[in-house]
């Protein structure tokens, strides 16, 4: 009896460590590029194969992921001289819905806090909007000039680019506000890397500057064509959305520049990638070596 068990047990393992493999590779570092020029959004594997995720948007721009795996996307368009908006939310399997509309601004941007509120930040209208999970909004900050890129660092505190003004605002949980750097050129994406640096994007420039928690920066990259949108992967390579050509770009940590996807990717815009989630990789960890062992 106890040797059936054992049999039962080591096969209910195996089944379940080969489901763990082939659903993991469906999701694990996938890349997300929002298209501007075309109204979808491609999504890429870590090893570069393409396809379409969603599609027919009106002027899709920033993306984001929620903490349950939903896609975020803002969509914009110009109506009797006014730009409207709105941000569409889809799921894993590109089913989209309306999150909201009527938004009056441009929006752009967007980011999560840790307890799920979505910002989104609007570049007409010099805003950042706060919305719940339902849908209804808020002013969070407002007066600002050409906001387009918005992200979180792991305090809290929210980094806002004024890409009309060259400058980077920083906002506490209340929405006060402080310059956190001057001087860019068109300052557009941000992103932070795992150890607390953050990157932007120099649209005009052409560049990617890297900060420390002071403000004091450095350039990392250059030679981009008019980049947009960037992200980091698991293992730390960021990727830029290139508009000027329409391409998109990976980047070592080191700063050395490869293109990632020439095809594709028409206006690209917003980058988000969706990568394992650890209690996976712990999962597949312990099954990769019960296989091992079982196998031995």
């Amino acid at each position: 009896m106890k040797k059936n068990h054992h049999k039962f047990y080591m096969a209910f393992i195996v089944v379940t460590v080969h489901l763990l493999l082939a659903s993991a590779g469906s999701y694990a570092d996938n890349i997300y590029v929002s298209c501007f020029g075309s109204g979808k959004i491609t999504k890429f594997c870590s090893g570069g194969k393409s396809s379409t995720f969603a599609s027919g948007m009106d002027g899709p721009e920033g993306l984001a992921f929620d903490s349950s795996g939903s896609l975020y996307v803002t969509c914009f368009y110009l109506e009797e001289s006014r730009y409207l908006g709105e941000v569409r939310r889809f799921d894993s399997s590109g089913n989209g819905s309306v999150f909201a509309s009527g938004l009056i601004g441009h929006p752009s941007g967007l980011a999560f806090d840790s307890s799920g509120y979505l910002y989104v930040a609007m570049a007409i209208s010099g805003e950042i909007e706060k919305f719940d999970s339902s849908g209804n909004w808020s002013t969070f900050a407002s007066g600002l000039s050409g906001p387009k890129g918005v992200a979180f660092d792991s305090s809290g505190y929210l980094y806002v680019t004024n890409s009309w003004g060259g400058t980077i605002e920083k906002f506490d949980s209340s929405g006060n506000g402080t310059n956190f750097a001057s001087g860019l050129d068109s300052p557009c994406g941000l992103a932070f890397d795992s150890s607390g640096y953050l990157y932007v994007t120099n649209e005009l420039g052409g560049t990617i500057e890297k900060f420390d928690s002071s403000g004091n920066s450095s350039i990392f990259a250059s030679g981009l064509n008019y980049p947009w949108g960037l992200e980091f992967d698991s293992s730390g390579y960021l990727y830029v959305a290139n508009n000027g050509d329409s391409s998109v770009v990976k980047i070592d940590p080191r700063g050395n520049k490869s293109v990632f996807a020439s095809s594709g990717v028409s206006g690209p815009e917003g980058i988000a990638i969706q990568v394992p989630d650890p209690s996976t990789l712990l999962l597949l960890g312990l099954g990769g070596l019960l296989l091992r062992k079982r196998r031995a």
